[in-house]
């Protein structure tokens, strides 16, 4: 249900109800003295329905108000919030129907609150203005969480992806080139390909990949991108077609997905696609085989990208797949970061917390995030390299044993970097962090390498106190005045509690 299609159904629901209230009116009695019926009543109250002009005079007539007031969109200072909830995009960002949520029920609820509760969601609506939950997070945080919930592994996808494999009569044998992926998408659900088209508008030189749809869909490929970029995008288009997501986006770059259902369906697609470019049989072995070793080898998991035609990101989103249930491992953190040479930022992209306390990940945080993680330093190691050898490999690997200053958590974290494939002086960097504790001990042979390095870090600079760090780049202005508050309140306790 789309909320900025049915706002004035709902808005004049809610003032209906609010009326008839306020004239002590129960629906039955308001029935008797309009001559309408219950149900139809109960329908607008609920924004079901919006009455015709007869009606509407009607109930304007029998609350003894004005037709004008009760057709107008002003609502009480009580449910002023809440409507103005209802008319930004927030509550359409949240999936409430996937969580079993009926929105005219939301509805009934919010009709009768309190003026506590419009209090606290003016708070959210102005939270959300003056941060990025109101740039498309809510979808993004409701996807993650639903993630979560799933362990991160999802049994019908992987089914899925073994009958297709059969229908198919797919190779055993990786890696899944993008001209066999290509030829099915072509020859059994008549797609044409095109790979010049994009190429020709200046503006989409970065955009990956698009769909046309029509009698026979089109998809334009960027022809800059590599082999295993476009087997992944046609590995997600052969998902679409054989899962039947109808509900989706047909673009395949990073643009907003404001649809719950498109992040959801992409999401799907985008799994589908790495556990068919990586499948259970080959890539479970090959991880035992990695967390096996007896010594930290980065070269190893980057040969792994080789052997299955992947990027780091597919290769880390089938690590954080197949890790709880395959491999023993169901404590962690994932994270990509996109950096830009010669700029100090880091921008978080993507997060996934399993089964731990952290959230190293600060839910995008606005403050500066610690220099000395895995993922920032990787991502530093790398660019350094292109800038003084410009000829060296454009892949990075790295590993750093972390313990979190505050809490004394401590991870293991694993991080490839890549340089950009569209802009030069663009890179990202992914990292799996895995709770260290004996659990780990039993699984990865390697994590007493002497050669990993060992890092005391934070989340971010303003939250940390670490004395005379040099990678600080911002004071720890966010942790001083939470300590000032604590003193202030422990002063006052003691006034208070002395005799």
């Amino acid at each position: 249900m789309k909320l900025s299609q049915n706002y004035i159904k709902l808005v004049f629901g809610l003032k209906l109800k609010q009326l008839r209230l306020e004239k002590n009116l129960s629906l039955t009695q308001l029935a008797e003295k309009s001559g309408l019926s219950i149900s139809y009543l109960n329908e607008i109250e609920s924004g079901k329905k919006y009455p015709k002009s007869a009606k509407i005079a009607v109930i304007a007539q029998t609350l003894d108000v004005s037709y004008d007031k009760l057709v107008s969109l002003k609502l009480s200072k009580q449910l002023a919030p809440i409507g103005e909830l209802f008319d930004s995009n927030i509550l359409e960002q949240l999936p409430l129907d996937h969580y079993g949520i009926d929105i005219r029920k939301f509805v009934a609820l919010m009709s009768n609150a309190s003026l506590q509760l419009s209090a606290l969601v003016a708070t959210i609506l102005e939270m959300a203005k003056s941060s990025e939950m109101s740039e498309n997070n809510f979808s993004r945080t409701a996807l993650r969480a639903y993630k979560e919930f799933n362990e991160n592994y999802f049994e019908e996808l992987e089914n899925a992806v073994d009958s297709f494999v059969i229908e198919n009569k797919i190779d055993a044998t990786p890696p899944l080139p993008y001209s066999r992926l290509g030829k099915i998408l072509t020859e059994k659900y008549f797609y044409q390909i095109d790979e010049s088209t994009l190429n020709s508008y200046p503006e989409l030189t970065q955009f990956r990949g698009f769909v046309k749809s029509g009698k026979n869909n089109t998809l334009f490929l960027n022809n800059k991108i590599s082999d295993s970029q476009k087997a992944f995008i046609v590995s997600k288009e052969l998902a679409y077609n054989h899962l039947n997501y109808k509900d989706r986006s047909y673009s395949h770059s990073n643009l907003r997905l404001d649809n719950f259902d498109h992040l959801l369906n992409n999401f799907r697609a985008s799994y589908f696609a790495a556990a068919l470019m990586m499948r259970n049989e080959f890539i479970i072995p090959d991880l035992h085989t990695f967390f096996a070793l007896p010594k930290w080898d980065g070269n190893y998991l980057i040969s792994l990208i080789d052997k299955y035609n992947a990027s780091p990101e597919m290769l880390f989103q089938r690590i954080s797949n197949l890790s709880p249930k395959f491999l023993g491992l169901n404590k962690f953190f994932f994270l990509r970061f996109n950096a830009k040479e010669n700029n100090p930022g880091y921008q978080l992209s993507k997060e996934v917390r399993l089964n731990i306390r952290r959230n190293p990940g600060g839910f995008q945080s606005q403050e500066h995030y610690c220099r000395r993680w895995a993922s920032v330093k990787v991502l530093n190691k790398l660019i350094e390299e292109q800038a003084n050898y410009p000829h060296s490999k454009n892949i990075s690997s790295g590993i750093l044993h972390s313990k979190f200053f505050n809490s004394n958590d401590e991870f293991l974290n694993i991080s490839i970097a890549k340089q950009s494939q569209f802009i030069h002086d663009e890179y990202y960097s992914v990292t799996i962090g895995f709770q260290f504790d004996d659990e780990l001990k039993q699984k990865i042979s390697f994590w007493n390498d002497p050669a990993i390095p060992f890092e005391t870090v934070n989340d971010t600079c303003e939250m940390c106190k670490i004395p005379d760090c040099k990678e600080r780049i911002a004071p720890p202005s966010a942790i001083e005045k939470l300590e000032y508050a604590e003193k202030v309140e422990a002063i006052l306790f003691k006034l208070i509690t002395e005799k």
